[in-house]
């Protein structure tokens, strides 16, 4: 069947959902084409479809296939009238940047639960609900589509504010579409996602596309590189910048100090108020994850009081920093997996006075190869020991993605290659000795390796945690 219509609505079982996607296939479903999508359809998947919409009009169709094609430009707002909905019923927080886009989401939500104001939240770790996993998904920032049965999930459970990590690739490719942003923030940017990209001024330029949809408060890193084209793209109501140790930032950190068993003590200015206080964090960056939300907090008809006094109850979020302890080792697992993450990783922890730090880190395969010398690079300046090893290589032969690492390594520094992800975590822990600290770095929270082209089973929590009961 190959016909125009006006209204999708009439394609839709009111008890399924519409997907975008052949893993979310359920009977009943309907299916929506973007880019040939329905060509991933198995055929029981589509014998239990209710019907395959079609949003480019030169694409094969069969029998259940619907032409759409010229509802390209409402579609969304369609489903949401399905749904139940509008995306303006929802007050709305975007967050990217290279580095702490979990972070920044996980510590704001964590801030509206304890004020009691129901929230939910997308992005790298999945989606959330009051802080507390739901499910997972396969985007930083997923498709149009699952934003939408997403909002639809959050309209059931009466939420009005949504979190959401903005990732450079999901704002190039228009996945926010159809979303205003309300609020949002930038925590950084340095190099990453190049493969992709093609140049550092191309991630840049996607990265700015948040400050330029932004119609509220805008919060965003006061740093040379980024602050002067934050301003230039903005057209917001109010942006608000955020520093360590920087007067002339609408919101400035001042760190006191930051003690060996991380705990950061530290005076805080901002545009609300003022107040010294101290939380387990163990990096200073972090501080910055958690006042970048501030003015989205605060457009929540929120208090700046009740901000203040939960910022020592705050958690990092799973594979951030994540701290294991015994018998006066330090163990912390970290998802850096670009240079400057890595650098800022390893001088946060240099504060902390450990006697050594041994660094367990690699490069993704058929990636930005231009990172890895650097990564290398970073390594041998501020950790005493590494062992370069696997992170996803994909196709690609992890001998020579180490062999790039390395590179420029002196003879004389303390390191080796063990590629088997496994054994190198087993040698880190041998040559781990009281009272000093081992990052493993580039996965955090990922429970898989994809080597030869095959996702297999693998998580750093789970050999951290088996290597730790086999120390007496």
């Amino acid at each position: 069947m190959i016909m125009k219509v006006e209204r999708i609505k009439k394609f839709i079982n009111p008890s399924r959902h519409f997907v975008d996607h052949s893993q979310d296939v359920s009977k009943g479903d309907t299916f929506i084409s973007i880019n040939g999508g329905c060509s991933y359809l198995s055929k029981k998947q589509s014998d239990d479809l209710n019907y395959v919409l079609i949003l480019d009009s030169t694409e094969k169709r069969e029998t259940k296939y619907i032409d759409i094609s010229d509802q390209k430009n409402n579609y969304l707002s369609q489903i949401e009238e399905v749904y139940g909905y509008r995306e303006t019923d929802f007050n709305k927080f975007f967050v990217t940047g290279t580095n702490g886009k979990t972070t920044t989401i996980h510590f704001i939500s964590q801030m509206l639960s304890y004020s009691g104001s129901l929230n939910a939240s997308s992005g790298t770790l999945g989606i959330f609900i009051n802080n507390k996993f739901q499910k997972g998904q396969r985007l930083t920032t997923e498709t149009p589509i699952f934003i939408r049965n997403f909002l639809q999930d959050c309209t059931k459970n009466k939420i009005k504010n949504i979190l959401f990590e903005a990732s450079s690739i999901g704002l190039e490719e228009r996945r926010l579409a159809g979303l205003t942003v309300d609020h949002a923030a930038l925590s950084n940017i340095s190099r990453d996602h190049l493969d992709y990209h093609g140049t550092f001024a191309n991630y840049v330029s996607s990265k700015l596309k948040l400050a330029s949809l932004c119609k509220g408060t805008f919060s965003y890193v006061k740093e040379e590189n980024i602050s002067h084209l934050v301003k230039k793209h903005f057209r917001g109501d109010r942006l608000f910048s955020a520093a360590i140790n920087n007067s002339s930032a609408d919101i400035n950190i001042q760190v006191k100090k930051v003690y060996e068993d991380g705990i950061i003590d530290f005076f805080a200015e901002t545009p609300w108020g003022s107040s010294r206080n101290s939380v387990k964090l163990f990096a200073d960056y972090n501080l910055l994850n958690i006042f970048l939300g501030l003015p989205f907090f605060m457009s929540c008809s929120e208090s700046i009081h009740l901000f203040f006094e939960k910022i020592p109850k705050l958690k990092l979020p799973t594979g951030r920093l994540q701290l294991f302890e015994k018998n006066n080792k330090k163990v912390f697992i970290d998802f850096a997996h670009t240079p400057e993450a890595i650098e800022k990783t390893l001088a946060s922890i240099k504060k902390m006075k450990p006697k050594r730090i041994i660094l367990v880190f690699g490069a993704g395969g058929e990636r930005d190869q231009g990172k890895r010398v650097q990564m290398g690079e970073v390594a041998e300046k501020y950790a005493d020991q590494s062992i370069i090893t696997s992170d996803n290589p994909r196709n690609e032969n992890p001998n020579k993605i180490s062999e790039m690492i390395t590179k420029t390594m002196s003879r004389n520094y303390n390191y080796e290659v063990e590629n088997d992800r496994k054994e190198a975590i087993v040698k880190a822990f041998d040559c781990l000795d009281d009272h000093e600290i081992l990052l493993i770095a580039g996965k955090g929270h990922e429970n898989y390796q994809i080597i030869e082209g095959n996702k297999q089973k693998y998580s750093d929590i789970e050999e951290v945690k088996r290597c730790l009961k086999l120390l007496d």
